[in-house]
């Protein structure tokens, strides 16, 4: 069985031809059982008040990334936004996912099947900076 097998792998004979039966098509399981990444999507989001925190939630809890605009809610009301971004921050960690600032405005949130590289540059202590000029 075992050389069929290796004599398959080093190819044809001269006289054989490869047909689609010879192969099989082989599913690879996850390493962690609790890991779904089929469906999983980035998503974009606006922080227009405290209530959209509930559509952070949602895409969370479908194992979806976001990507979230505060923009709209530092221009209305910093006291709201430093309430959001404490609760999404909260919410979050409670979920075992991860957050991190990408810019002035924008901030990332991953549910548990994704971690953030913190590792990589100084870029990481964008989240530390934002949450600082918020609180100014």
């Amino acid at each position: 069985m075992f050389k069929d097998l290796f004599n398959k792998l080093k190819g044809p004979a001269q006289d054989e031809s490869i047909t689609v039966d010879d192969f099989v098509e082989l599913h690879i399981p996850s390493t962690d059982n609790n890991v779904q990444t089929v469906g999983m999507s980035v998503k974009v989001c606006k922080l227009n008040g405290f209530s959209d925190i509930d559509i952070v939630v949602q895409e969370l809890s479908d194992n979806n990334m976001v990507v979230l605009d505060i923009k709209p809610l530092a221009e209305r009301s910093m006291n709201e936004l430093r309430h959001a971004i404490a609760e999404v921050k909260d919410i979050c960690l409670s979920m075992n996912g991860d957050i991190i600032g990408l810019s002035e405005y924008h901030l990332i949130i991953t549910p548990p099947s994704i971690k953030i590289d913190r590792n990589a540059d100084s870029r990481t202590k964008n989240f530390e900076d934002t949450i600082e000029k918020i609180g100014k």
